[in-house]
This record gives structure tokens, C-alpha cells and sequence, in this order.
């Protein structure tokens, strides 16, 4: 093979001057002044800003307590953003891949944005290729996945031309900078390459859903609203103004939007502390769905420190050279996997016997190999790949059994026909490798087992091995195993995925159509992974999650980099999730309570020709007391459990009989307040205290079932909504508490409570026996 020689210092400061330099754009990363517009110039602002002045212009002044809050939200969910961009910053800085280029005749590590045109650069198996180059020396296998949606790996031989955005699987080469910057293959399909698959959220999705209806809204009810006071009642324009503006402010869940980011946007921050790097914020939300946890073995179940523990040579002619083939061996490969790195680690002796020719090592063949001058080709790999008849020793079988790995090395006469006729190979030793089981792998898995997360390993290595290591960390049914090599149909392969928890020598192809099984049975699936032959099954799972210390192929097609690389971090990231879907879907049910029951008493009000019952002083305070501070509360709750049901249908459970509850009381006020000699503001009083106590009973049943945090929340919020309302009674503008108020009000309030008490008991049961899908 011929010497490759890289760039000079010189020659590389001459293509910087020229502006041949691998310098692409930039990730779209918001800066402070896009964060400010997007968080202030919304359409919930747009909807307050009008609100307030119209307030303004007829000095409703004690009805502009909304603006404070809304500024509130809007300056926390600002900072919130602000603190999470910067977080993700800061980790993207700790796993941003490098790149190996040869200069002044030694190899360096380079960013990837220093390389420049003609640099001679070495990839290696795992490795993400930078810029657009050409093979100079040796063969490779690369996966073009990314860019062309071919599963297959592509052969690479010697000035083949190397795509900017695929990964190498197999082998290393030394290979010529073509193109950099704007002119690479990549950078011109928009970075497709490092495009994540987009996460669905069904929080956004029916936060816009919500959105679209109420905006739908706003327009004909304010119109309504307007003409009938003006124009049939005859009412003052600061009557008019305030009335309506209450019934619009109440329509828009405003708090909720902002509760769900910032605890999303909280969850990136910790997780962040935590050494994990959130990629897809709402992948968090996703997270919290998943069904079934698919971990590797090697460096996610173990720790990936891999050692030789035993070397067992047969008597055969090679035998006295043993050691001088195995130096030799790992010296010429191009391998830099984690077992190739462990064999180098373990044979640095005197390598007498130069590399002709070499094969490298990919997951789908399980095995690599070079041919020696004066020896004839070396074979590495899995004994039952090599030689599948062949009978390892008894004391190597126990070792495996134990959780080892084994290696079986081989020598075959004929470079050129050795893979077609592998079986009359001469096994020379077996090597056992140890990979110690994580020390929090149990505990993890059983974290998991716990709160229904079914838990399975998928694995290229020894099913016997893995079913080892598996039976140690308590994987379920660890010892009822499958080998994948055996599996020889789509449908064997569903069956494997389906009734196994431990499955061995499983190709990257393999990995991935076991992802789109469980998928298939609408599993939600969450895949663990380091090495390029997980990459095809991350990219497709419904959560990705790298480790660390892995490929970057793996990091950056994954949702989730897990940099500290351990197990018992995934609880963490799995916790979040749970924690944020749990509490935002509880809060959803009291902001959309209000939605509901707005909407529902404007329109009652456009057909009975009455003004809104409430200002938006009292909605205020209502928000405080019924979405505000309960929801808020509910945060400090560690609530991990599985969501059951979807948000909307939680709604429906929860928010529905209260809101139909409240706006049957208006009905029945309107129509019986003339036979009761009821004033209008005297009304008004009794539904703005029943609507408070019934939006409490319905805070009751989601706090349900009852604890002691639950009970002190609860009367907090009680008593200090009495207080609050005594102490600012003349802002409400509500009408003295007669005896005769109180006794109407009382059968106003059992009323509500007896309608919300019977629709929950048929929601329920609705519910229930429709199950969600």
C-alpha cells in the first residue's frame, strides 16, 4: 500500500486564505431578541393587548389586574427559554464530534468547521463523515441511510467518492477532502443528515386544536356580545366594554400554554444538570407514553470496559506463534470497537508479520480478518458465525454461560476464498472477555419493571452471553432466549420481538424491523444504544436515547445523549417525562374548565339577551384560586406513574360535568331571578360564588384521591380565596350577603352540585367503557 501523505501547515493556512474551509451554517439556535418576539407577539397577546385597551380607554382601572399576570408569564417563560437554550448549548459543546485529519505527517483531532479543502482525514467505524472525500486507501462500508432512506450498507473502495452526512459501519480509510462548507453534499440537502425524527405531541396538538376553536370564536361572540349591549340593552360603553372583555379573557386558556413550556423547558434544564442533553424538547412529553424499553448490552447493560480474561490456544503448528500472529493482527486491523480496542489493549508485543489484505468488522457479519505475509488469513470473531459446528471446551462454555464473551480465532489458507468456505478454517485459540454487569443495571431494570415499561435486550452479541448478563441485571424471563440468526422470516421475527425479552446476534437490520414490530402493535418503543449499528433502529424508535461514550452516529441521530453514560440516568429522563405529562394534563383540567364554561355562558348569554355575568376583576381571581394556585401546587407532587388516559378525554372526565354545572346555574338564575325578585347584580353575586365553589369541588375530584399535602393545599386555597374576596369586595362590585342571598345561593350551589355529581357518574361510565385506543 502506498504511504498516504496529508497537508503541511502551510498548505492548510494557503486554503484558509483562499476560504476553503469546512465552515457550514449554523443550527438554528434563537437568539434572546427571536425568543423575546416569539413569547410577547402572540396571538393570546394580541387578544390582551386589544382587551386592555379598550379597558383602558373607558379606565375600567381595577379591571387591568390581567395585565400584570399575563407581563408575569410572559417575562418567566422568556427567562425559562433563555435558560434552556442556553443549557443545550453548553452540552452540545461537550459530545460536538471532531474529526481526525493527517497533517505534517501526524495524525490530529480537529472540529469539524477547521478541516479544509484537500485535507487527507481518517474515519474510523462509528464516525460521522464531515465533509465530502474520497477513498485513498482501503476499503469501508458506509451507511448512507441518512441521505438516500437505503437501509443497506454501501461499499466504499478506493476512489469512491464518501458523502458528507453518512456514517463508516464498517473498517477505516484514509480519504481527500473534495468539498467543504456550503459545496458539501449534505450542507445542499438542508443537513438532512442530522435531522432527528420530528417528535408528535399531542399536548401542542391539542393546544392548537383548542387554540383555532376559541380564536374561531372571539370574533362573532364579541360582535354579538357588543350589539346586544349597545344596540337592544342600551347599556354604557363602560359596561359594554367590561363585560365583553370578561367573556373574552375567559375563553383563552393563556396559563396553560406557558405551564407547558416552562415545564418542559424545566426538564431540559435538569436533565441538563444531570448530564443528559435534550435534543427534541418535546420528546420529554413522548417519553412519558413509552411502552417498551429496548437496551443493547455492551456499554449500555455493562459498562463497556471490557478486559481478556482467559486465552485458551489449541495444539496446532501456530500455536508457539500465537502471540506473535495476535500482535500482528491487532496492529494492522483499522477496527476501533470497543473488542478490537480491548485485544490491542491485551496484545502489544513484537508484530513481525506485516497486513496484505484485510476485511473489516461490521455487526451484520460478526467477524474480521486480515491476511499475514507468511501466515495466511486471520479470523475474528463469533465461533458460531466461523465455525458453526465447532465445540468450544467445557470451561470456556461454562464462562459463557457466566456472561462472557468469546472469541474465536482462525486461520484459513486462501485470502480470496475464505468467506465462501469459512468452515474448513483451522481454529488456532478461543479469547474470553469480560464486560462487568453496570453495578445500577438492577436496579434500573427494576425501576422500569415497576412502572410498566416492559424491558428488553436486544443484542448482536451471544444469546447465551446475553442471557447471562440479563438473568444478573433481572430482566424478566432472561432465560428463555432467542438466537436472530435463526430467524428467517418477517413473520419469525415479529414472534421473536413479541414473546422474548432476550435476544442475541441480532443484525442492525434486525434491530430495526423488531423496532417496527412493536410499533406495529402500537407500542410506544424507546431505544437505547452507542454504536453505529444501532443507528437504523434509533432513528425510527419513538425515543432515542445515546449514550455518551458511543458513535457519533448514535448522538446525532438520537432525541437524548446521555453524555455521564449511565443506566440509572434513564430513570431520571423517564421521571421527567412522567412528572411533566402528569402535571400539565391535572392542569389542563382546571384552565379548560374556565374555556369551557365561557364560551358556553357567552353564547347562553347572546340567546337569553343578558350581559355577562362576570368582570374581569373577579375572572382574575378566579383564576388564581381555581387554575393558578392549584395547578401550581400540584407541581411539587411526584407523581411517575403511567398516564392513563389522553388530555383531552381527562378534560372530559373532570372539566365537562363542572362546566355544564356552572352554566345550567346561569340559566336557571336568569329565568327564576324575576320570580325570586332578584336584582341583576344580586344574581350575578350568587353564580360568581357558586362558580367558584363548583370550579373547588371539581379541584377536589382531580386532587382525589385525598392525602395530607392535598387537604392543606385545598383549605390554603379555600381560605384564601375567601379573604382575598372579602378584602376586595368593592373591586368585585358584588352585592351584599343578605340571609336571603345566602339561602338562594346555598340552593343555587346544591343545585350545581347534584348536576355535576349525576353528568360525572354518566361521564365516568362513559369513559370506561369505551376505553381510549
Amino acid at each position: 500500500m502506498s504511504e498516504v501523505k496529508g497537508l503541511t501547515s502551510q498548505q492548510v493556512k494557503e486554503q484558509v486564505q483562499l476560504g476553503h474551509v469546512n465552515v457550514s451554517p449554523k443550527p438554528l439556535v434563537k437568539t434572546n431578541r427571536q425568543i423575546f418576539c416569539e413569547h410577547v407577539f402572540t396571538l393570546f397577546n394580541v387578544y390582551n393587548f386589544v382587551i386592555a385597551c379598550a379597558l383602558i380607554y373607558v379606565k375600567a382601572w381595577s379591571s387591568l389586574f390581567f395585565v400584570l399576570i399575563v407581563t408575569m408569564n410572559t417575562v418567566i417563560h422568556i427567562y425559562q427559554d433563555i435558560r434552556s437554550r442556553n443549557m443545550v448549548a453548553r452540552l452540545n459543546l461537550i459530545i460536538s464530534p471532531k474529526t481526525k485529519v493527517l497533517r505534517d505527517g501526524c495524525i490530529q483531532e480537529i472540529d469539524n468547521e477547521e478541516i479544509v479543502l484537500n485535507d487527507v482525514v481518517f474515519l474510523e467505524t462509528g464516525m460521522q463523515i464531515s465533509s465530502d472525500c474520497i477513498v485513498l486507501d482501503t476499503q469501508v462500508e458506509v451507511d448512507e441511510s441518512l441521505l438516500t432512506g437505503e437501509a443497506d450498507p454501501v461499499l466504499k473502495d478506493i476512489g469512491d467518492h464518501l458523502l458528507s452526512g453518512s456514517f463508516i459501519i464498517s473498517g477505516a480509510c484514509h480519504a481527500c477532502v473534495e468539498h467543504v462548507g456550503m459545496d458539501n453534499y449534505a450542507t445542499k440537502i438542508a443537513s438532512e443528515a442530522r435531522k432527528r425524527k420530528p417528535v408528535t405531541s399531542e399536548l401542542v396538538k391539542t393546544f392548537k386544536k383548542v387554540t383555532r376553536f376559541t380564536s374561531m370564536l372571539v370574533l362573532p361572540i364579541s360582535i354579538c356580545l357588543l350589539y346586544q349591549a349597545m344596540g337592544i340593552r342600551n347599556e354604557t360603553l363602560n359596561t359594554t366594554i367590561v363585560n365583553t372583555s370578561t367573556a373574552l379573557l375567559g375563553m383563552l386558556p393563556i396559563g396553560l400554554v406557558l405551564l407547558t413550556s416552562v415545564s418542559l423547558a424545566t426538564s431540559v434544564v435538569r436533565l441538563g444538570k444531570r448530564k443528559v442533553l435534550v435534543q427534541e424538547m418535546f420528546s420529554i412529553e413522548t417519553l412519558s407514553h413509552v411502552d417498551v424499553l429496548c437496551l443493547d448490552k455492551t456499554g449500555t447493560l455493562t459498562q463497556g470496559k471490557m478486559q481478556v480474561q482467559d486465552v485458551y490456544t489449541f495444539d496446532t503448528q501456530w500455536r508457539n506463534q500465537f502471540s506473535l500472529i495476535m500482535n500482528s493482527f491487532v496492529k494492522g486491523t483499522l477496527d476501533n470497537n470497543a473488542t478490537s480496542l480491548t485485544l490491542q489493549d491485551y496484545f502489544q508485543g513484537e508484530a513481525p508479520y506485516s497486513t496484505l489484505r484485510r476485511v473489516s468488522f461490521s455487526s451484520a457479519r460478526k467477524w474480521s480478518a486480515l491476511e499475514l505475509e507468511n501466515i495466511g488469513t486471520i479470523i475474528v470473531g463469533a465461533p458460531e458465525i466461523i465455525l458453526p459446528d465447532f465445540v468450544l471446551p467445557t470451561q470456556i462454555e461454562e464462562a459463557k454461560h457466566q456472561g462472557a464473551r468469546i472469541l474465536l480465532i482462525a486461520r484459513h489458507h486462501d485470502f480470496d476464498t475464505f468467506q465462501e468456505d469459512m468452515m474448513h478454517s483451522v481454529p488456532l485459540a478461543v479469547i474470553v472477555i469480560l464486560d462487568p454487569l453496570r453495578e445500577d443495571a438492577k436496579e434500573t431494570i427494576q425501576f422500569f419493571k415497576d412502572n410498566d415499561v416492559d424491558v428488553k435486550i436486544i443484542s448482536g452479541d451471544n444469546p447465551v452471553t446475553v442471557s447471562a448478563l440479563a438473568s444478573q441485571a433481572g430482566i424478566e424471563n432472561a432465560q428463555n432466549y432467542i438466537d436472530a440468526s435463526t430467524l428467517s422470516t418477517p413473520q419469525e421475527l415479529e414472534d421473536a420481538i413479541l414473546n422474548y425479552h432476550v435476544i442475541g446476534r441480532a443484525s442492525p437490520s434486525q434491530k430495526h424491523e423488531m423496532i417496527l414490530c412493536l410499533q406495529k402493535h402500537k407500542q410506544k418503543v424507546a431505544m437505547t444504544g452507542d454504536g453505529v449499528n444501532d443507528v437504523l433502529a434509533l432513528k425510527d424508535a419513538d425515543v432515542s436515547i445515546a449514550m455518551g461514550s458511543g458513535s457519533d452516529a448514535a448522538k446525532q441521530i438520537s432525541q437524548f445523549v446521555v453524555i455521564n453514560g449511565e443506566l440509572s440516568t434513564m430513570v431520571d429522563v423517564v421521571k421527567e417525562g412522567r412528572l411533566d405529562i402528569n402535571n400539565v394534563t391535572r392542569s389542563a383540567s382546571m384552565y379548560y374548565l374556565k374555556t369551557i364554561y365561557t364560551i358556553l355562558i357567552s353564547i347562553t348569554c347572546i340567546l337569553l339577551n343578558m350581559p355577562y355575568p362576570f368582570i374581569p376583576f373577579q375572572m382574575t381571581l378566579l383564576d388564581n384560586f381555581v387554575e393558578g394556585f392549584p395547578s401550581f401546587m400540584i407541581l411539587f407532587e411526584k407523581n411517575i406513574s403511567k398516564q392513563k388516559e389522553s388530555i383531552g378525554r381527562y378534560t372530559m372526565r373532570y372539566s365537562f360535568p363542572n362546566a355544564i354545572a356552572i352554566v345550567l346555574c346561569v340559566i336557571a338564575l336568569k329565568l327564576l331571578a324575576p320570580t325570586l325578585s332578584l336584582s341583576l347584580n344580586q344574581a350575578f353575586t350568587i353564580l360568581y360564588y357558586t362558580t367558584a365553589i363548583l370550579s373547588i369541588h371539581m379541584i377536589y375530584r382531580i386532587y382525589s384521591p385525598i392525602n395530607l399535602y392535598r387537604t392543606v393545599v385545598l383549605i390554603v386555597d379555600i381560605v384564601a380565596f375567601v379573604l382575598v374576596s372579602y378584602i376586595t369586595y368593592d373591586l368585585l362590585q358584588l352585592a351584599p350577603v343578605t340571609s336571603l342571598l345566602l339561602q338562594y345561593l346555598i340552593m343555587t350551589l346544591l343545585f350545581g352540585l347534584i348536576v355535576s355529581t349525576c353528568l360525572s357518574k354518566i361521564v365516568v361510565h362513559y369513559l370506561d367503557t369505551h376505553p381510549q385506543n
